[in-house]
């Protein structure tokens, strides 16, 4: 129990030591601030740097008059300037440079069509208008149309064979040695693996 008391003062102490060491500092760097900007450090070039000239002891509404003040003094009415001679470049000969003038763009982009909007227009209708009847679906009567033929319907049932006619076949087929052979492959093929 004491050395975990020990071991706690210790850490305790090296945070305050830690803590004080920084507070000395920060107080250091503030004094060493204060003392550069009262005294106009040199620049670059060796010559003092003026002291930046502090804030304006006039208001808002001060500085608002005299920009006003400006602007009035601004807008006074200027004399129209004397209209600029205008020289005409000409050739040796005399005759006039011709100016190339800028050919109007071509643009595929038809602006004179006007769009169509694709939302149906809105119909007015009296608001105290009577809601449509609702119907439960058992009472609408049933639809009596067709079912349309669907290529299902159209296949020919399947006629189910006799068992005569399946005897006489499988007679048939075991009648050649080919048959017979390929009958026992299938049969093998088709025989489950474990009966």
């Amino acid at each position: 129990m004491p050395e975990k008391l020990q071991t706690l003062l210790v850490i305790f102490i090296g945070l305050l030591a830690l803590v004080v060491r920084w507070w000395k500092k920060a107080q250091e760097t503030t004094q060493r601030e204060r003392q550069e900007r009262r005294i106009t450090r040199p620049d670059s070039t060796g010559q003092p740097r003026p002291v930046a000239p502090g804030l304006p002891a006039t208001s808002f509404g001060e500085l608002l008059k005299q920009m006003q003040a400006q602007n009035q003094q601004g807008a006074a009415p200027r004399s129209p300037a004397p209209p600029v001679a205008t020289t005409v470049e000409t050739t040796p000969g005399g005759r006039p440079l011709p100016r190339e003038k800028a050919r109007s763009t071509r643009s595929l982009e038809r602006t004179e069509v006007r769009p169509v909007s694709l939302e149906a227009p809105a119909t007015a209708r009296p608001l105290d208008a009577a809601p449509p009847v609702r119907q439960r679906a058992a009472a609408l009567p049933r639809a009596t149309a067709p079912r349309p033929e669907d290529y299902w319907s159209r296949q020919a049932a399947p006629t189910v064979p006799s068992r005569v006619d399946t005897r006489r076949h499988v007679t048939d087929l075991l009648r050649s040695p080919a048959d017979i052979r390929a009958a026992f492959v299938l049969g093998e093929i088709f025989k489950r693996k474990y009966e």
